[in-house]
């Protein structure tokens, strides 16, 4: 199960019927506790929720903190979990997080890696082997516990002759890291996809207005990049992408809640 990054591209809702029924769907959310480890990035996805919150009225309690399990009462809790370049420290904050005899019970976690945790096509499998274990993990000790897996948001890549320019210098290139990134959100499609809730930022951010996946081909397949009109600096979100990555989390966290009232 995947939230669908397509509405966002919609054109603006007012207080419609539509709208009301979009705010009925998410309200479900504040009735339950949501742990969001994230860096950078995730700060984006935070400022669309708030945004939605606004615009819907959502009865949502968004609070930041550094002690996450310290809160009582449902919210959608949002933290920096671990270091950047260190995916092990966040997969750690995580477990910790859940060990904790005063965090919430049943509670929703999504886990949002950073662009710069991997940059080595080669680290793709020991990367995601590493999550699978904490999942496994999660599942096994906390059965109370729901997971919402995330993709690693992307970049935009370098112009072609520059990379080829890199590439003969022996420099690491933007294409390199975009493909190792590829190649971990592949695992997590196919691991999960067909029977649990995803969260597919590098889907919603590589989305263009018609409909199109921005990228490049390499190895007989696209490599998904952010699109240009999605992005202000290659790779913050800008505000129009902020709001859709806001709406599927959303959505998919409203889908497991609907699911597992």
């Amino acid at each position: 199960m995947s939230a669908s990054p397509l509405r966002e591209f919609q054109p603006e809702r007012g207080e419609n019927s539509a709208g009301s029924s979009i705010s009925s769907r998410w309200s479900v959310i504040a009735g339950r506790t949501v742990y969001f480890g994230h860096q950078s990035v995730g700060a984006g996805v935070i400022l669309g929720v708030e945004e939605l919150k606004a615009e819907y009225a959502l009865p949502l309690r968004v609070v930041q903190t550094r002690d996450p399990a310290t809160v009582t009462g449902p919210a959608f809790v949002h933290f920096f979990a671990g270091q950047n370049r260190d995916y092990a420290s966040k997969n750690a904050a995580l477990l910790r997080l859940l060990e904790s005899r005063t965090r919430a019970h049943r509670p929703i976690v999504v886990l949002k890696y950073s662009h710069v945790d991997i940059n080595s096509p080669a680290d793709s499998a020991t990367m995601f082997g590493a999550y699978r274990d904490t999942v496994d993990a999660i599942q096994f000790e906390h059965p109370d516990v729901s997971v919402v897996h995330t993709t690693i948001p992307v970049t935009t890549v370098e112009p072609a002759l520059t990379w080829r320019a890199k590439q003969l210098l022996g420099r690491p290139t933007w294409r390199e890291a975009a493909v190792a990134r590829h190649r971990y959100n592949e695992l997590v499609r196919a691991e999960f996809s067909a029977s649990e809730p995803i969260f597919d930022l590098a889907k919603v951010e590589s989305l263009q207005p018609d409909g199109m996946l921005a990228g490049f081909n390499a190895g007989g397949c696209l490599i998904e990049t952010l699109a240009p009109g999605n992005t202000h600096g290659g790779g913050k979100l800008n505000v129009r992408c902020q709001r859709a990555a806001a709406e599927a989390l959303l959505d998919v966290l409203s889908e497991v809640i609907e699911a597992n009232p």
